[in-house]
Formats: C-alpha cells, structure tokens, sequence
C-alpha cells in the first residue's frame, strides 16, 4: 500500500475516533411533564435519543398505571371498586403496591399509601383547601389501615368503601428504578434525570462524581449541595412542595399517617440511596419522623440523609461528612 493511501486510511479512522468522542460526549436534554412534575431528562453517548425515547415511554406508561387524579389509571380502577370487588392488574400495579406495603412496616407505619382518604379531607385531591374538625379527621383515619389493602394473585382489593390509595410517595422514585434499567440497557454515557425533587445521576465511569442541589425550603436556590457517586438517587421531601396557608400557619401535604394531621417536625428531608424507590418512600418517612428518628431510619435501611429544621440548620447522617456542602445563609 502506497503512503498516499496510508494517510488517507489514518486520516478517516482519525476522523472516526473523533467523532465516536464527540458523539459519546454530546447530550440530549428533554423536558416533560408526567407524573403530576416536570421532569428534565439528559442523556449522554452515541444511543442518547434510543434513550431518551425509551425512557419518556416508561415513565409515561407507568403515570397512566398510577395516577389517581386519571379516571382510566388501575389506581383509579382499585379506588373506585373499593368495598366492592378485586381489580385485577398489571405486573407493574401489583409491584409497586406490594414493595408500598413492605416499606409500610419497615418505616413503621410513617408510610402508608392508604393515607388517600386524609388527603382527600383536606382538599389536597380537589384543590379546595380546608382544616377539618378532629372528628372528621378520626373518621378518615378509620379508611387508612393497611391490613384492608389485600393482594391475592395479579388481583388488589381495598375491602371497604370510601378507602383508596395513593401512590405519590413511592411512584417517581419507582419509575427512576424502570429508568436505570432502561439507560444501563441502552448503553448511554452518562444521564441526569431529575423527577420533581427526585433526581438519578449514571455515568459508565465510576469515578465521576455529581454535585446535587438541595432546594432552599424557603427561598429560590439551594441551601446545600452533596456529592455522590453514580447509581445514586436522591430523593427530598418538603412543605414547600403543595402547602396552602390559613390563619398564618402553613399546612403541608406530607401528613403522619397515624394522626392525620401534618408532620411539622422539620422543612425538609432528603434521602440518599442506591434503589429509586427506597428513597423516595424515605425521604417522606423521615420527614414524618424528624431528625432523631430520620437518622435511625436511615441507618436501619442502609441509606444517608440530609434533615433541614425549622431554623434552616442543616444536619446530616455521619457517613456524608466531607461530601456536604451548606451554603451561605
């Protein structure tokens, strides 16, 4: 082979190095709305739009399985035969509703996706705010027990009437779970995938390291940063999300599902871990608990956390000493 044509053949094999560089280092970004938040997906590497494509299809089916306020969803189907009849559902239903129960008794009854009824008394489904009277509050407590959620097969059944659930505290970090396997399946680069508070961070290097925000409960911007690594969820609850006012005292939707009134220990709860739906339950455990019982928790399941309280200090588990950051207050 002459050189003329060795330089040619260097040169287009150059060229497609450059390029497959190029193309594994250029991002996607997407922004949609699904699950009740705007979620921002950005993918990296050469099948990010496969990726991103698949990823919008998933966390769009699952919303039309789980979403209560949709009157075709199975969660709408289960709520609606409630004291009447099992409705048989999906894979994905009976999964999700079976890890909620699990994660009932390891939180202790502080996460209960019976508490529909609760929220509902307190216009947190219809918009139309109210403080009920305690009465009224004792007997929606009577709708929220656990043991009336019965599996049986591919079947779920709420044995009485006027019971229903809710799957808000588990459904986002579950469908980041179904997005991890989609984004190591499709052999992305690297993605950022942030669901309204919950946020999943991948890169194929396992040394890069993701720096989080964690929102200001009372103000615009962050109150705190941490560092992880990929394969990470975090995961944060807080009164600041959906809240209304009345008489100078703000009224949160985050309730403790043995009270029926609104955790008010702490503004803020973020939960660190290694599965999606673990941290999304955690997060919203932890904030009914405040920070002594939050910090035991975490140590119980394996994960880390970062509690703001009323004053706005900031404290978090021992294992993230050095990762995080409080900014200026």
């Amino acid at each position: 082979m002459s050189n003329k044509k060795l330089v040619s053949l260097f040169s287009i094999l150059f060229l497609l190095v450059v390029l497959f560089f190029y193309l594994s280092n250029t991002y996607t970004s997407v922004e949609i709305y699904s699950m009740n938040t705007v979620i921002d997906i950005k993918v990296w590497g050469i099948n990010r739009f496969k990726a991103v494509k698949d990823i919008e299809f998933e966390i769009n089916k699952l919303n039309a399985l789980f979403d209560d306020f949709s009157p075709n969803s199975e969660v709408t189907l289960i709520n609606n035969n409630a004291g009447i009849k099992p409705v048989k559902v999906s894979y994905e239903t009976l999964d999700i509703i079976t890890k909620a129960k699990d994660m009932y008794d390891k939180t202790d009854g502080n996460f209960n996706i019976m508490i529909a009824p609760v929220l509902k008394l307190w216009g947190f489904k219809s918009g139309d705010f109210k403080v009920p009277a305690k009465n009224e509050i004792e007997e929606a407590l009577k709708l929220t027990d656990i043991n009336d959620l019965i599996i049986s097969g591919d079947e779920v059944f709420l044995k009485k009437k006027g019971e229903s659930i809710d799957l808000g505290g588990i459904a986002k970090g579950y469908a980041l779970d179904k997005v991890k396997d989609i984004i190591e399946n499709d052999n992305v680069t690297k993605a950022v995938i942030n669901m309204g508070g919950n946020v999943f961070v991948y890169s194929k290097n396992n040394n890069e390291i993701f720096t989080i925000g964690i929102k200001h409960p009372r103000e615009n911007g962050i109150i705190a940063t941490v560092k992880v690594k990929s394969g990470t969820f975090v995961a944060t609850s807080g009164d600041y999300e959906r809240f209304f006012e009345y008489k100078g005292v703000r009224y949160c939707h985050i309730f403790d599902p043995k009270t029926g009134f609104q955790a008010n220990e702490i503004v803020s709860a973020t939960a660190i871990t290694k599965t999606g739906y673990v941290g999304d339950v955690l997060s919203t455990a932890m904030f009914v608990d405040g920070k002594d019982s939050a910090f035991e928790l975490a140590k119980r399941l394996n994960a880390s956390c970062i509690i703001v309280d009323k004053e706005l200090n900031v404290f978090y588990t021992d294992d993230l000493k050095g990762v995080v950051s409080v900014e200026n207050r």
